[in-house]
């Protein structure tokens, strides 16, 4: 008898065990990257993440708040699974050819007990960073819904150091900090502009995190296509970030339809800012690219009618801009134009940018805002758009045509087919798209209808993707929405601003010497930048609204040399005036640097301080190196291993003279060419807020 009442305590104890062991740990290939989850008392998920054995995120909520429903509480682990994958996939234009793609994942599948709806989390982690995602099943009891808060936290270990900026939900194009991360977004120790731009204790992303002298951390999002932008809210209870989406205007944050998943959430990890640089955990995390060929697209540089604008020595317009009278000429008419294009032919540049050639910029009164100012399709009387097309053609010039839509939206989406249709017909390559102003703002009744960051203009950007595709198009985006690495999806998206670019150097008090070394480690993490770079003439005449001023950019020439390496973009611009160029030896530079990689390599790298890469063109056996600082001046030795062996290479070194600097000297700089091998080593000198910039080119 007490046999038998033992096997059939034995038999209902088993009964009671799972079914199959469940998982809640998932490390990276190398072990070193662990993502961990845990259900508390009140069955709310949380993860920990830690690298080395060393946790540096301790438990994190997630969960979701829906209209009329909280995912945050009472929930189990119904089951999961675990798979793992180590593949290659080639890139058609990137910082390396070949990105390696391997991971383990990890899918937790969660029901809510009470209302028997279903979650589940995927985490993924890499050597160079871990991720997760959330997904919602196709179920009976959850159809169409709202998300109205997202409840995923990154709770750090430490008050460790950050540099971020100020987030809204219109604009990228921010002044970056320095802080503890209980300090994000302080309005108090931070200039901040206290109106519906800039919001307190709230930061954008990519966010970048060093956690001590062997650990650098960056928190953004990858897969970013049909959901809201997401912040980085700092909740003031010690060092922990929560999720703050752009919301709708009615205050909704995402409107959805199961079956769907949102976007990544990653953490970038490794032991020096340089590995951030290197990791392709962003497009690894991206659905493969969407179309069957892609011989269509190309990488390149290009000038244009542009900086002449900025610096106030043309007009957008013909004949009032932004409410005033021009005393200035027209800077897009069919003269100017010829003369880029006769400059862009001389010196094998195969596209010219021309802003201002269409119909509207006068309608523009005293702001970047309107509704249905713009056709896009209608030249001003003094530019002949199809002579100038024609003009190009025969000199095998492009012309880069330019989008203005000051967000207006309802009006641009419509008649972007038409219009990217008549792009392709007159011969053009790619379009620069610009969003300034509110979303669809209707001047009338002073008010605007969507953020730029929000849902809404996140399926926008896509739309315009595929439709530019349709015509084999490419597109350049300033005022965006962050790259989420959805450039491996859709490789015709090129580059986007999205940071305070090189404008900011003509009308405000512009960038300092340490911007242009913070940015590789924060923005351009997400994708590549259109910081248009390559200033000569450093200090900038005076405008006729700001007489007596002083604008300036704060660099010498060689770091905006440098630039074309480190600010990592497929498609770069030559900014500056055509004249500046000329007679000018350093434009060799511009002239022969790539603009596709087939390997990329950090030499050195300190966030804020100096950033030194080196990237071996495409096909050929050449390399590359920018090096640049911040307003300290730096001596480094440089190995030159990354060189193939064996092979005798003719360095061509653009360095900062002697006297150089930034502030007082920023023009000078020297010639050097000497024959370099793969075991030497290489000494480098920056001037204060300079740069070095080295083409090795291989000699047999």
């Amino acid at each position: 008898m007490k046999k038998i009442v033992y096997l059939f305590v034995v038999l209902l104890f088993a009964a009671c065990l799972p079914s199959e062991k469940v998982s809640t740990r998932i490390e990276s290939p190398n072990s070193k990257n662990v993502i961990t989850f845990e259900l508390n008392e009140e069955g709310q998920l949380f993860y920990s993440v830690s690298t080395s054995e060393l946790k540096f995120i301790k438990p994190s909520a997630l969960g979701f708040k829906l209209k009329n429903q909280s995912l945050k509480n009472d929930f189990e682990i119904l089951s999961s699974e675990e798979n793992s994958e180590n593949t290659q996939w080639k890139t058609v234009w990137g910082q390396r050819e070949t990105v390696i793609n391997n991971f383990n994942e990890l899918t937790l599948h969660l029901k809510q007990k009470e209302s028997n709806l279903l979650v589940d989390v995927i985490a993924r982690s890499y050597n160079d960073g871990v991720a997760f995602r959330y997904v919602f099943p196709e179920q009976e009891n959850l159809k169409d819904f709202v998300i109205t808060d997202e409840l995923t936290e990154f709770n750090f270990n430490g008050d460790y150091k950050a540099w971020w900026n100020f987030a809204d939900y219109d604009n990228y194009e921010k002044v970056y900090y320095k802080s503890p991360i209980s300090k994000i977004g302080d309005s108090i120790k931070f200039a901040r502009r206290p109106d519906k731009e800039e919001r307190a204790n709230m930061a954008n992303t990519p966010t970048t995190i060093e956690v001590n002298d062997n650990l650098v951390v960056s928190i953004h999002e990858a897969d970013l296509t049909d959901y809201a932008g997401m912040n980085l809210l700092n909740t003031l209870d010690g060092s922990k970030l929560k999720a703050h989406l752009t919301p709708w205007l009615n205050g909704d944050l995402v409107r959805a339809s199961t079956p769907f998943k949102s976007p990544w959430r990653t953490i970038q990890i490794g032991k020096t800012a340089g590995e951030l640089v290197e990791s392709d955990l962003i497009m690894n995390l991206n659905p493969p690219c969407a179309y069957e060929t892609t011989d269509w697209i190309e990488t390149y540089k290009y000038i244009g009618i542009w900086w002449e604008l900025h610096i106030g020595k043309t007009a957008w317009a013909e004949k009032t801009q932004f409410g005033r009278p021009i005393t200035k000429p027209h800077g897009a008419n069919t003269k100017n134009a010829k003369y880029h294009i006769d400059f862009a032919a001389k010196h094998g540049i195969p596209d010219v940018l021309i802003e201002g050639w269409d119909k509207g910029w006068d309608n523009m009164e005293g702001s970047w805002t309107g509704y249905g100012i713009f056709d896009w399709k209608t030249s001003t009387d003094d530019f002949d758009l199809e002579e100038v097309c024609k003009y190009g053609a025969e000199k095998g010039v492009r012309m880069m045509m330019y989008h203005e839509t000051i967000s207006d939206i309802d009006h641009y989406e419509p008649a972007m087919d038409e219009l990217y249709k008549m792009c392709a017909d007159l011969g053009m390559k790619t379009v620069k798209v610009g969003y300034t102003g509110d979303v669809n703002y209707d001047y009338d009744k002073k008010t605007y209808r969507q953020h730029h960051h929000g849902q809404y203009m996140v399926r926008h950007y896509k739309k315009m993707a595929q439709a530019a595709a349709k015509h084999k198009l490419l597109i350049v985006n300033h005022e965006p929405i962050k790259f989420t690495g959805e450039q491996r999806t859709y490789p015709n998206l090129m580059a986007r601003e999205g940071a305070r670019g090189q404008e900011y150097n003509a009308w405000s008090v512009g960038n300092s010497p340490e911007h242009g070394v913070v940015l590789p480690f924060t923005r351009i993490l997400g994708g590549p930048i259109d910081y248009t770079p390559g200033i000569f003439d450093m200090i900038l005449p005076d405008k006729d609204w700001a007489k007596g001023k002083k604008f300036r950019v704060r660099s010498t020439i060689c770091k905006q040399l440098a630039y074309y390496l480190t600010m990592y973009s497929p498609i770069q611009m030559a900014a500056d005036l055509p004249e500046n160029y000329e007679g000018n030896a350093a434009f060799q530079f511009i002239k022969d640097v790539p603009t596709n990689w087939s390997e990329s390599v950090v030499l050195n790298s300190k966030i804020g301080d100096y950033y030194t890469v080196a990237r071996k063109e495409r096909g050929t056996e050449n390399w590359y190196l920018g090096s640049i600082s911040d307003e300290n001046s730096r001596e480094f030795e440089i190995n030159l291993s990354f060189l193939s062996e064996g092979k005798k290479y003719e360095a061509t070194i653009y360095a900062d003279a002697a006297d150089t600097d930034w502030d007082s000297n920023p023009e000078a700089f020297e010639i050097l060419t000497k024959e370099v091998f793969s075991k030497d080593k290489l000494k480098i000198k920056l001037a204060a807020g300079g740069g070095q910039a080295i083409q090795f080119k291989v000699l047999d």
